[in-house]
């Protein structure tokens, strides 16, 4: 039998024993748009239109949060399993050959947080 946890899942699980809230996270992150730009481009496989694209649809705290995300499980956790459950999405559906989040994972990984355009959390 297969264990799975949603990304959200994951992500409120390891914020809780970290001890941290989410408002707390995302206010230490940076706020200015180049150096969100610069690490979307650094973990994503989007140009420099495309990341600006995001930057004007969603906000910068949504955009960490995207970026927080992507790096702690998907690139710091290679495995793609949190606490002995898989991580949904895998990251086999998220990362490309490249070594990079696709186009594709983008969207699963923003559907699985819930991130609706514009709409903080």
């Amino acid at each position: 039998m297969r264990r799975v946890i949603t990304l959200k899942e994951a992500l409120a699980d390891f914020l809780r024993d970290a001890g941290l809230e989410l408002s707390d996270l995302l206010s230490a992150m940076d706020e200015d748009p180049e150096g969100i730009i610069e690490s979307l481009m650094a973990r994503v496989e989007i140009d420099e239109e495309e990341a600006r694209r995001l930057e004007r649809t969603f906000t910068a705290r949504q955009l960490n949060l995207l970026i927080f995300v992507i790096h702690t499980f998907y690139y710091a956790n290679p495995s793609g399993y949190y606490k002995g459950y898989l991580i949904y999405p895998p990251r086999e559906m998220v990362v490309g050959p490249s070594g990079k989040v696709t186009r594709e994972g983008l969207q699963l990984v923003m559907r699985s947080l819930g991130l609706v355009p514009g709409v903080a959390r």
